[in-house]
Order: structure tokens, then sequence, then C-alpha cells
């Protein structure tokens, strides 16, 4: 017994455990196509880019597709809150009408913080009082920012401009514009102490206003009247350094219609019907002109060249004068006569530095061989005559798509009244 244990024990010892295998089970290899890859994250390089670029950008799109921008993120939500142009014009009144654009234009700006304001262009509605107040706080909203350019559409009656409009302390540019003319009754004050340029179109302009203008602007330089009415036309100012007045009617027979006394001034475009000249039998009852360093003129309208005399008596009062513009219209049907307005014949004037003179005139205008004459005989001899029509299909394009434009206005206006009217009765039934 002892002698099998003994044998078993060494049979046991002398067994050789046998190895485990090593190889890993085969695996199926999946294919790389299946294999999810990893997507690189996108840099937003857009975002990145500074406030001021941002709102360069955002600025070539209407202000509707630049407000979408802000669901994007909060940074161009803040983009959007800080944007410093901001353009309520025609476009939008003409695509929404008149109450979606009013709600339009009062889900925009209450979420403004308090900002400084470059640029804002809108409506001032003085159809109904309710519109006059909404339009109105607008207006303030932006001045009340230090909006710096100020761009208004006056619609409806004669209206009062809102005060805060009148004392900005920030505002250097501001236009106001209606169609059809509207009166802007004067106000009581007036101080606008950074104001540099100042635009009005299809106004009613009395002297009182105009005189507010002047003294309440010390820093006025650039004064611009297109489509004005005027009872009397007083401007005396050290400071502006252009004045442009273009196709404005004067109301009123009186003497001395038009007194400018601006030393400084540089520019001056007299753009005017011949209706201002018929008046008056001479010129120094017509004007009062103290303007020694004037450089550029324009004189344009169907009197230039049949009043013979206006351009030299124009020339008499700018010696410094650098360049002469001369835009003689000619009605259709108009004959080519020469007039008189009983001024001395003397035509001779010196303006030394007078080297430019261009004269844009028909083709068949007979009433250029004298202008020409008299201008040769002051020794100017490098005239440049045009025959060109652009300024006169220009200002008729103008007319033209203000027309269409209003009456755009007023057929969605009706329409948003017949809409109402609709709701209004089915309410009822």
């Amino acid at each position: 017994m002892t002698h099998e244990r003994s044998l078993k024990s060494t049979n046991n010892k002398c067994s050789i455990t046998q190895p485990k295998p090593t190889h890993k089970p085969f695996r199926t290899r999946t294919s790389t196509s299946t294999r999810p890859k990893k997507v690189p994250t996108a840099i937003d390089r857009i975002s990145l880019l500074p406030d001021h670029v941002l709102h360069h950008i955002l600025s070539f799109l209407p202000l509707k597709q630049a407000g979408r921008t802000s669901i994007l993120s909060p940074r161009w939500r803040h983009v959007w809150a800080s944007l410093q142009r901001l353009t309520f014009y025609k476009d939008e009144l003409v695509k929404f009408g008149l109450e979606r654009f009013i709600t339009y234009v009062n889900a925009a700006l209450p979420y403004r913080p308090k900002q400084d304001f470059q640029i804002f262009k809108t409506f001032l509605f003085s159809t109904s009082p309710t519109h006059l107040a909404t339009s109105t706080r607008w207006i303030t909203h932006a001045v009340n920012n230090d909006v710096r350019v100020l761009y208004i559409i006056i619609q409806g009656g004669n209206v009062i401009l809102p005060r805060p409009v009148l004392t900005s302390k920030s505002l250097q540019e501001l236009a106001l514009f209606s169609f059809p003319s509207v009166k802007i009754i004067t106000p009581s004050i007036m101080s606008l102490s950074q104001l540099k340029i100042l635009s009005l179109q299809r106004m009613e302009i009395n002297s009182a206003f105009l005189e507010k203008i002047i003294s309440g602007c010390p820093r006025l330089e650039h004064l611009n009247l297109h489509y004005c009415g005027i009872t009397f036309f007083r401007v005396h100012s050290m400071m502006l350094r252009k004045l442009v007045m273009e196709n404005c009617t004067i109301r009123t027979k009186r003497e001395n219609k038009f007194y400018i006394c601006t030393p400084n001034l540089v520019h001056l475009h007299f753009n005017q019907g011949c209706g201002t000249l018929t008046h008056h039998e001479k010129l120094n009852q017509m004007f009062e002109l103290d303007v020694p360093n004037l450089k550029s003129l324009i004189l344009g309208g169907n009197w230039v060249a049949s009043y013979p005399d206006v351009v030299p008596f124009f020339l008499q009062h700018s010696p410094m004068l650098e360049k002469l513009t001369l835009i003689c219209f000619q009605n259709p049907g108009e004959l080519n006569e020469m007039k008189s307005l009983g001024a001395s014949t003397n035509s001779s004037f010196q303006c030394q530095n007078l080297n430019s003179v261009e004269i844009i005139c028909h083709e068949s205008d007979k009433r250029i061989l004298h202008l020409t004459k008299v201008l040769k005989k002051n020794g100017i001899s490098n005239l440049n005559l045009t025959q060109d029509y652009s300024s006169i299909e220009n200002d008729c394009l103008k007319m033209l798509y203000d027309v269409w434009y209003w009456i755009n206005v007023w057929i969605n206006q009706m329409i948003t009244r017949k809409h109402t009217q609709r709701r209004s009765r089915f309410r009822l039934l």
C-alpha cells in the first residue's frame, strides 16, 4: 500500500501540466466605413469680430433681416441691441402698412439699452393724435440716446417738432422731409449747439423760423433747401460755408427777397424757376449779396440764359470764384428770347481765379451765344459746353418716385382700414 502510494505521488510529480491555449478567439473586423468619425468642432470666426465691424456688416441688410440675427446666439443678440444705425423708413412703411409699421417699430426699440445712436431715420405721423404721440416717442428715444444724424419724414398737416429735437446737444445733422408740403410751426426755443448740416425738403418756412435756425445753430455750416416755400429769405451767418437752394418758391413780393450775408460761404447752389425774377425791375432789389470768399457757384433755371444781367451780377459779388456752373433750362415750347431786368448795363467783373466754367444747355438754345460773349468779353475763354439733361431727368424721376411712394402709402392705409372694418363687423356678428 505504501509502495502504491509512493508510486502515485511520484507519478503526480512527474506529470507535466498542459499549457493553456494562448490564442485569442477569432473576432470579425468591422468595416471602417461604419466606424464613427470624429468631426472637428467649427470655430465661429464671424462672431469673434469686434462690434463695430459687425455693425458695419449689418448696415448692408434691411433692418428686419438684421434683427433676425439676434436669435443666433447671445453674442448676436448683443450686436443687434447695440446697433447704432436704425432706419425705419419708406420701404418698411410701404411693405407693412401704417399699423404694422408702428407695431414693428414699437417692438424693435424697447430692447435697446442706453447707448449712442449714430443714425436714426423714421417718420413723424401727424395724421392723428395717437400716431403723433407714438412717433414722437420714437424720436425722443433717439434724441435721449445722443443721436448724431436724424432723418424725419413728416406725414400729415402742420406740425410742431418735438422739443427734444430742437434742444439736442449731440445732434450734428438734421433732415426734415415731407410730401406734400407741410408747415413747420415756429418753435419758441431752438438751441442746437452742435448742428452742422440742416436739410429741409418740401417745407413751408416763414422768415421767423429761418431766423430761429440761424440764431439757434451757431455752428451751422451746410444749409440745404429743396422745394421749400419761403416767405422771405434772409441769411446772416459767419459760419455758413455751403448754401443750396433748389426749386424753392418765394411767397411774397417784397423787396430784397434774397439777402445772403455770409462772408465765409464757399459753395452756393441757386437753382430757381423763372418766376422768381419776374416781379422785380432791378437785380439790386431782388438780391443783396455779401459772399467775398465764394469759390464754387451753381446757377440753374430757365432764367440763367433769358436774363443776361444775372450772371455778371453774381460774378461781380464773388471775386474769389474758382468754379462756375450754369444750368440753362429750356421749357418745352419756350421762345429763345432775351429779357432785361433793368439793371445797369455794366456787365464787367473780375474773377482772376476762375479757371473752370461749365454751361449745361440744349444744343438749339440760341440764348447761349450772348451768354458766352459776355464771359469772353471779361477774359474767360475756357468754356465747356455740355449738352446734358441728366439733372432734369433726375428731378423728374425724384418727383415720380415721391408720387408713387405716397400713392402706395395711401393705398396701404385704405387696405388696413377696410381690414379693420371687416374685423369689427365679424366681431359684432
